[in-house]
């Protein structure tokens, strides 16, 4: 019998290799789903009609006035430089997948179909929907998805070029794309692919990059740009024959007929138009002006409403962080002396009114932040890295910088002697390097001109220890610009650390961006027990295994002291006017408002 067998030609065996190798694809990955979760089980089945937050019946109809406060030059959402309103990506443009705003990460499909996550997640595949339309009828492609990841990752916003550089997507069919990962086992990959705003191939690939053109862009998603004002008024229209209105993921959202935003300059200006009826509904982030600014009050019989909502997130923080490219700064007994020179609980009750929350963990009252001394299995993360972090930052994190220390006068003891140690001494009322008389200066970068409230005290403070802090008022564009460049001593950073944590985390403190211009990694950290807490929290499958990772950064960054920890609130302040109806449930995830709630007075109209 065997002198039938025959040697298998040549081409035979590349047939065979190409089979293996594409069994071999399929079997290390998922099976092609209709949502996805890196961390967690999905709550809503692949029949599921609507998400729990909305009401399914919400009545389409009337308008909602919004305002800004800031600026727009551009419409153009995929090049940079240029100005644009912020809900432009939010309501013009789908996405592949959506986020379910009552679980800490999971991500349902919009324009895919389906979804297929390799294991090791090297990689993603996204099925597009063959009844996904533009708003002018022709279909969403592959090559509208090709299009705009790689125009975004060559021209787009300084955010979407730090991120997609570690990815690439290739076209494997008219409606299929495949995303790769350059480092397999990110997390957040899918997370960030899956979430871009995709944009037409055949609008914008005959445009000139850096295009500030007010053209009326073209869209996917329910609404379009009705009329555009630079700087002043942006209109959006429900777009009656939205494609995608009927499937579980929109039921019950977006559902004014029309949503109007208003720009403003000044936010004292915006609030007074607020008082005055001139708009519907403000989220305010403030503390100061949620306490003083908003009153139960009356106008043309509307009655001015106040929610507080308890976020289940670790919240909203505020830091000035240090700029370790400054000499001065990489010693870590300056910053500390630095940071004791702020007084959280005076702040909170004399501008505050006590309503914010000092930051001890990073991750607030969650269970990713660090209480006890550190445990076993942070160890094993680090390994031999253990070394890089002192005795006494292994113990518990601790409590409050200030806290034993009666007045002020202890902390500035305190901080005195730090900077004693350090060689910053007090030279004719300055403090001054021992050895190169070089002053100790602070010039600080801000984009919130609500920030001088809080840095005029802790100048006068500094001033006690010899410190000058200097923190001139820019203008947006320009602040932005210097926080980018890294051209300062301290910059305010507002940072709200996601559940799944990981890559915000990478952009912000990592060592690979440390010394790259044009990031978000404000301090220039270059720290090893940092980036290995980080790629563990990057590469956890598990809640317990994230948790871990998470409690190791947050006790090393809390330890390592790369920023004046200011305040944290993990509530939202909403104000509104009456008219308006909304769901029973509001998600403690991610709350959102104007595409959930619905117009009770039909008889609101745009001004």
């Amino acid at each position: 019998m065997w002198r039938y067998y025959r040697r298998p030609s040549g081409l035979l065996l590349i047939g065979l290799l190409l089979l293996l190798t594409f069994l071999s694809v399929r079997t290390c990955s998922a099976a092609a789903a209709h949502g996805y979760s890196p961390i967690h089980d999905l709550k809503y089945p692949a029949d599921f009609r609507h998400f729990d937050y909305v009401d399914p019946s919400a009545p389409k109809g009337g308008s909602v006035r919004l305002a800004a406060v800031g600026t727009f030059d551009s419409l153009n959402t995929l090049h940079y430089p240029g100005t644009t309103p912020d809900r432009l990506r939010t309501f013009v443009y789908d996405r592949l997948m959506v986020a379910s705003a009552d679980e800490p990460a999971a991500y349902y499909g919009l324009l895919a179909r389906t979804v297929e996550v390799a294991r090791d997640l090297s990689w993603a595949r996204f099925a597009l929907r063959p009844e996904a339309r533009w708003h002018d009828g022709k279909p969403i492609t592959a090559d509208d998805v090709v299009f705009t990841f790689r125009t975004l990752a060559r021209q787009g916003a300084p955010f979407y070029r730090q991120v997609l550089r570690l990815f690439s997507v290739e076209k494997e069919g008219p409606l299929t794309v495949l995303f790769r990962a350059k480092h397999p086992g990110d997390r957040e990959f899918v997370r960030i692919v899956a979430t871009l705003p995709i944009h037409p191939r055949h609008f914008w690939e005959d445009r000139e990059a850096g295009d500030k053109s007010l053209a009326l862009p073209l869209g996917s998603g329910p609404y379009r740009v009705k009329s555009a004002e630079a700087g002043r008024t942006l209109v959006l229209e429900r777009v009656p024959g939205y494609w995608a209105k009927d499937l579980p993921v929109n039921v019950g959202r977006y559902n004014f007929d029309r949503i109007k935003i208003d720009y403003y300059r000044d936010k004292t200006v915006t609030l007074e138009a607020f008082a005055a009826g001139a708009f519907d509904l403000w989220h305010e982030r403030d503390a100061a002006m949620w306490s003083t600014q908003f009153r139960r009050a009356e106008r043309d019989g509307r009655r001015m409403v106040r929610r507080t909502y308890r976020l289940q997130t670790p919240g909203n923080a505020a830091l000035l962080v240090f700029n370790l490219r400054r000499p001065a700064f990489r010693d870590r007994r300056v910053r500390q002396a630095i940071a004791l020179a702020y007084n959280f609980d005076w702040t909170n009750r004399t501008i505050f009114h006590g309503l914010y929350k000092p930051v001890g963990s990073f991750y607030g009252e969650t269970a990713l932040g660090a209480s006890g001394p550190i445990e076993q299995v942070e160890k094993a993360i680090l390994g031999d890295g253990i070394e890089g972090l002192p005795q006494e930052a292994l113990g518990a994190p601790g409590p409050k910088l200030r806290d034993g220390m009666a007045d002020d006068r202890q902390a500035f003891r305190k901080a005195s002697a730090l900077l004693n140690e350090a060689g910053y001494a007090i030279v004719d009322g300055v403090r001054r390097h021992r050895d190169t008389g070089q002053p100790l200066r602070i010039a600080v970068a801000y984009d919130n001109p609500a920030l001088v409230r809080v840095l005029g005290p802790f100048s006068r403070n500094l001033e006690r220890l010899g410190i000058a802090l200097s923190y001139p008022s820019l203008e947006p564009v320009s602040a932005r610009r210097k926080l980018l460049d890294h051209e300062f001593d301290m910059a305010y950073l507002a940072w709200s650390p996601r559940l799944v944590a990981g890559n915000a985390e990478r952009l912000l403190w990592g060592s690979a961006l440390a010394r790259r211009k044009g990031t978000y990694a404000l301090a220039g950290a270059e720290d090893k027990v940092l980036d290995t807490a980080i790629a563990a929290m990057l590469k956890a499958k598990t809640w317990a295994n994230l948790q871990t990772a998470a409690r190791l950064f947050d006790r090393t960054l809390r330890w390592r002291r790369y920023a004046v920890p200011l305040w944290r609130t993990d509530e939202v302040w909403l104000a509104h006017w009456d008219g308006f109806g909304r769901p029973k449930t509001t998600p403690g995830y991610y709350p959102s408002f104007v595409d959930r709630w619905w117009s009770t007075k039909k008889h609101l109209t745009l001004n």
